[in-house]
């Protein structure tokens, strides 16, 4: 544990370990510091500390104690103790201290309790000392700092008495905490609060998954940090294993584990390559060596969690793992053909074509690069490279004649410059799939990675695409370019190829997918960024797809409806829009239907509300609390076709399985938070339920991005991202 002792003088303003200091900021609060000596009531404080000796919390005084579990002002006047002089303690901040948690049976008030110091919003460094100079080493110390921790587990010794921590957290509620929340009979002896000048410039940590003293966390969580950004998204290159690190509390052994970004570098996630030890303490932590992409650096942030006593989820359900059978390509999507064989696309555009042995590994690849060489050949943008993330057979291939339909996306690699109406579908045939047909372009793109993804053909013979959103939540805002949502955007898209024209390709950037005879239509909208499409056995739709991080901006409702709110027969709600969004959205699954509306906002289709609104001052379901109470979703929004995939979990990959113990069940990877694949049953009637993690042999990727199965087998392939890689699993007899 890293532990820093700061003496601070009244009105003097302190700069987190590490931080340069920023210039000031136009929002920050007026220079704040506190200094407070924990002690009993006749001893007077350490010099330039002010005296508490457990006196209630009065907004008068500004700072005091609150019961610990109910959060009122509790005055525990008599738990303050002093030392000396048998103790022989020099520091007189040491000398005395006051008992959070007093046993039953000593002298004194036993509620336990938290503290409490009224503080101008903002970001403060806080040092807490616990311990006792006396001969007591029966404490279990903890100190937590607003949504840190500070120090867990202390157990003083005869040699070591006392332990000290620094902290960088920062108060949105006007009231600094101080709590020995885990400990046992925790004895604070100092606090020191100071002001970080220019903190609206330092990007951080919002909120934590899991928080800062969870208990009974799986032993396969990932842990997911969303971030404040006030500069532009997390730069990946600075996420370490010695800038973002997870330890064992008991020893402080790292967890070998992987830690990435997100798509829109606004989340950090620490993912263990293997599971944690059942009802074992462990400590995160974010370093100021992590950095956005302007080079500010991160505040510091530290929690402790604790793991609960596993199990084996999914009962008998188990897959054997063989990692890595095929390596060396950045593999997006997988797919078996009709001849038998294992087809993977790539981030720059390369289809792999695998002989699948009999043991279910995968022979030496055909390399086909005929999509980089139809885009060179075209001019495009960033040609030859060219992201490959849908694709599937038409339903008239042949094993000796294939058809593969794909999408193909100018390839996002760091910069914000990739630019819009760059999506594709194309129709591949010939030997060796050696012909590139054009047959859809100008669909919109983000400025990042949300693009043109996943088909699939219905039941109608139609086929049907996920097309990724261009902001956050509705609104232009920096982190995603500034870029607006396009009539095409953000939505599930159906192309009727009987509608098509004759000649090719039909170019749709200033298309009107409402005109009649349209090939290409909306097929259902609000869908944020969805990955993959399902179509199960009992007809529905399923498509996995990607909340927002916290963060981004929802459009307002205009005035005056514009013209085109009128072919919806929009007439309310009334919205406001929201400025940086302080709650992320989860991960969902829709059950979608035709025409419903599924919560991401877009003007230009006049869809105003993201999620679920706020319309009660209770609790609604997918809610946005920053809404004020009252505001009712989108009228066309489809409530019961929603359904949790998991908080920063990037659900994307998803298939129905076929067979054995998980017939039926919906399969989604996570490419993010567990970095593994999570089950759903799934009903007749189309609900989904039972959600389930933690499946033997399901867990334990690098950035697992897509699945396919293979139906003479049940052998499952995943695509590994992270590692450039496909892994085989092979279900248990």
């Amino acid at each position: 544990m890293h532990r820093r002792h700061w003496i601070v003088a009244a009105a003097l303003v302190v700069y987190p370990a590490g931080v340069v200091p920023a210039p000031a900021h136009a929002a920050d609060p007026p220079p704040f510091a506190l200094n407070v000596d924990f002690s009993d009531a006749a001893t007077a404080p350490a010099p330039g500390y002010v005296r508490d000796s457990g006196g209630a919390y009065t907004a008068a005084r500004g700072y005091g104690w609150i019961d610990l579990g109910e959060g009122t002002p509790a005055d525990l006047t008599g738990n303050g103790r002093n030392r000396n002089p048998a103790a022989g303690q020099s520091d007189p901040r040491l000398a005395t201290l006051m008992h959070a948690q007093l046993p039953a049976g000593s002298a004194g008030v036993h509620t336990p309790g938290a503290w409490e110091a009224a503080v101008p919003n903002g970001v403060y460094t806080v040092t807490v000392a616990v311990g006792d100079a006396g001969t007591a080493v029966d404490s279990v110390h903890w100190a937590n700092v607003e949504d840190q921790n500070a120090i867990a587990g202390f157990r003083p010794t005869a040699a070591v008495k006392f332990a000290t921590a620094t902290r960088t957290v920062r108060v949105t509620d006007g009231k600094l905490t101080l709590s020995p929340a885990g400990g046992v009979n925790t004895k604070f002896g100092y606090i020191d609060i100071a002001s970080v000048a220019g903190s609206g410039a330092f990007p951080s940590v919002r909120t934590s998954s899991p928080p800062n003293g969870a208990t009974g966390v799986s032993l396969t969580t990932s842990v997911v940090e969303d971030l404040v950004l006030p500069n532009g998204g997390v730069a990946a290159s600075t996420l370490t294993a010695s800038t973002v690190t997870l330890t064992r509390l008991s020893t402080g052994a790292p967890v070998p584990a992987t830690t990435i970004t997100s798509g829109g570098g606004d989340v950090i996630n620490l993912s263990p390559t293997g599971p944690l030890a059942a009802n074992t303490a462990y400590r995160f932590t974010v370093t100021s060596g992590v950095t956005d992409v302007t080079g500010a650096p991160f505040l510091p942030y530290s929690i402790v969690f604790t793991t609960g006593a596993g199990g084996t989820p999914g009962g008998p359900v188990a897959f054997d793992k063989t990692v890595g059978v095929a390596t060396g390509a950045s593999f997006t999507t997988v797919v078996k053909g009709p001849d038998g064989r294992l087809y993977a696309g790539t981030l720059d555009g390369y289809l792999h074509r695998f002989p699948i042995n009999a043991d279910g590994t995968l022979g030496p690849a055909t390399v086909i690069g005929t999509v980089r060489a139809n885009a060179t050949a075209l001019g495009l943008p960033g040609a030859p490279a060219r992201t490959v993330i849908g694709m599937a057979f038409d339903p008239a291939s042949t094993a000796s004649a294939p058809i593969l339909w794909v999408t193909d996306n100018y390839e996002y690699v760091g910069p914000l410059d990739v630019p819009d109406w760059s999506g594709r579908i194309g129709k591949l045939t010939g030997p060796d799939l050696g012909t590139y047909t054009p047959v859809v372009t100008g669909l919109p793109r983000s400025v990042k990675d949300h693009e043109t993804n996943s088909l699939a053909f219905g039941p109608d013979g139609a086929l049907y695409l996920t097309q990724g959103a261009n902001n956050a939540m509705g609104a232009a805002d920096a982190t995603w370019g500034n870029r607006p949502e396009r009539l095409l955007s953000a939505a599930v898209l159906r192309l009727d190829r009987a509608k098509l024209p004759a000649t090719l390709p039909l170019d749709v950037q200033t298309y009107d997918p409402y005109a009649a005879g349209a090939p290409l239509t909306l097929y259902a909208t609000g869908v944020r960024n969805a990955f993959d499409l399902v179509w199960h056995r009992n007809g529905h739709l399923y498509t996995p797809t990607n909340g927002s991080a916290a963060g981004g901006n929802t459009p307002a409702t205009p005035a005056t409806l514009p013209a085109s709110c009128a072919r919806r027969g929009y007439t309310g709600p009334a919205v406001p829009a929201l400025t940086s969004v302080p709650t992320a959205e989860t991960d969902y699954v829709f059950d979608v239907k035709p025409g419903r509306y599924y919560g991401h906002p877009n003007p230009v289709r006049c869809e105003w509300v993201l999620a679920g609104g706020n319309p009660t001052s209770g609790v609604d379901p997918f809610q946005v609390p920053a809404y004020p109470a009252g505001t009712a979703p989108d009228p066309n929004l489809d409530l019961a076709g929603i359904y949790d995939a998991g908080l920063h979990a990037s659900a994307n990959g998803a298939i129905e399985y076929r067979g054995g113990a998980l017939d039926g069940k919906l399969l989604v990877v996570r490419y993010s938070d567990g970095q593994d694949i999570e089950t759903f049953d799934v009903a007749a009637d189309g609900t989904l339920s039972g959600r389930t993690t933690g499946i033997t042999g399901l867990t334990g990727f690098s950035q697992p991005l897509d699945v396919t199965q293979d139906l003479v087998t049940g052998n499952l392939y995943v695509t590994e991202l992270g590692a450039g890689r496909i892994t085989l699993l092979k279900p248990r007899p």
